[in-house]
């Protein structure tokens, strides 16, 4: 048990802003100051005798306790940012820092955690990273995440000795339409067209946008040609079915050309110019071809 002196002393506590946590060896929840009601939800009442596991999100409970345990062993601290439970249910996130508490004896009995609420700095984080990596219209990946991406996918296909395809696809006489029904109905194009591609690839592939009409797919560990050609086929079909526009029918046609890895390039200067390449001998043929 954490003797009354070292219950007095974190109860001093109550005068900070953060959340002063202290638990014994179990991990039960021995004392609470007032700034854990307010970061948690629960009262002192409640929380105290609870296990420190009801503060975290269950998923992460185990790997955050056997962590702490073996930081604040080893080190004798414990610091990180992690996912807190509220009492209502919300997840938010916390900055803590966990030392132990020792008897007179010098033996660990128990643990001090202080938790500083960091939930709105992680979503704004977030949602910078979300900005910056997702295109604003379609909010699917933008150039700059495609090319991480296609690196990744690179070296992973290299180490792995597999194959993967690039597909560039352009909007044919997208500037058209942007001049004549004008940007917002261009816009509207493109994000029908951007929902056709994604409902097109398996969930480990990629779809972004890459341009004004331009889109990139990379479909990861091609077996053979013939997937190929079949993806041809789907990005085709879902691109020249009638888009409906403001109520009204509107048709749209797409060129499409293809890269593969490591046939055609080993490197996304390559892959890229090359698909590029093809998707514009397409266009001026008015059939899909590979590259």
């Amino acid at each position: 048990m954490i003797s009354d002196t070292l219950k007095q002393r974190a109860q001093a506590f109550d005068y900070l802003f953060d959340a002063v946590v202290v638990t014994d060896m179990q991990g039960i929840i021995a004392d609470w100051n007032k700034g854990s009601e307010a970061l948690y939800g629960y009262s002192k009442a409640e929380a105290i005798g609870q296990p420190v596991n009801i503060l975290h999100v269950p998923e992460d409970s185990v790997h955050i306790s056997s962590e702490v345990i073996s930081a604040v062993e080893k080190q004798g601290k414990w610091t990180g940012e992690v996912r807190m439970l509220h009492k209502n249910g919300n997840i938010g996130w916390v900055e803590s820092i966990c030392v132990p508490i020792y008897d007179s004896t010098n033996q660990m009995i128990g643990a001090l955690g202080i938790n500083r609420n960091i939930t709105e700095r992680i979503n704004e984080t977030k949602r910078l990273e979300h900005l910056a990596h997702y295109d604003s219209l379609t909010k699917i990946p933008n150039r700059y995440l495609l090319l991480d991406r296609l690196e990744h996918l690179i070296a992973q296909s290299e180490r792995n000795s597999l194959r993967f395809a690039l597909f560039y696809i352009d909007l044919d006489k997208f500037k058209i339409i942007n001049d004549t029904k004008g940007h917002v109905f261009g816009d509207k194009v493109l994000l029908e067209t951007a929902q056709r591609l994604k409902r097109s690839i398996r969930h480990a592939d990629t779809v972004a946008r890459i341009g004004g009409d331009e889109f990139v797919l990379l479909l990861e560990n091609i077996a053979s040609e013939d997937v190929i050609s079949s993806m041809i086929d789907t990005l085709s079909n879902k691109l020249s079915q009638i888009y409906t526009i403001n109520g009204k029918p509107f048709e749209v046609n797409c060129s499409i050309g293809v890269a593969i890895y490591p046939d055609d390039g080993t490197t996304s200067d390559a892959l890229l110019a090359c698909a590029d390449k093809a998707m514009y001998k397409c266009k001026k043929q008015h059939q899909n071809i590979e590259c």
